[in-house]
């Protein structure tokens, strides 16, 4: 049973690391574009969070090209928080197993 332990031990640790640059990495990612449509006219903000807050910056007129470049990195985002949802399960998952009763 020891050994079993020790990869579990050792795929917790390999998890928290994951989960530590997962979050590294959604940090670097400063808000997402937005677009609200008041009357006939669009306007772009760029959503971000500060503390609780969620804070809109007026961005004027955005080119096709920045509009890629920020779907291209809400696309990230939702994958990196995808990620971290999938290695915080597995992290609850191997804490419950080694915190479970050994049997001889």
């Amino acid at each position: 049973m020891g050994v079993i332990k020790g990869v579990l031990k050792e795929e917790l640790e390999n998890s928290l690391d994951m989960l530590k640059r997962y979050q590294e990495e959604v940090a670097k990612i400063k808000g997402c574009l937005i677009r609200k449509k008041i009357g006939k006219n669009c306007y772009y903000y760029l959503a971000r969070r500060q503390g609780k807050k969620v804070r809109f910056i007026y961005k004027g007129p955005i080119s096709d090209e920045i509009k890629k470049a920020y779907a291209k990195q809400r696309q990230t985002l939702n994958k990196y928080k995808k990620l971290l949802s999938h290695v915080k399960k597995q992290i609850k998952f191997l804490r419950r197993a080694l915190r479970g009763k050994e049997t001889v």
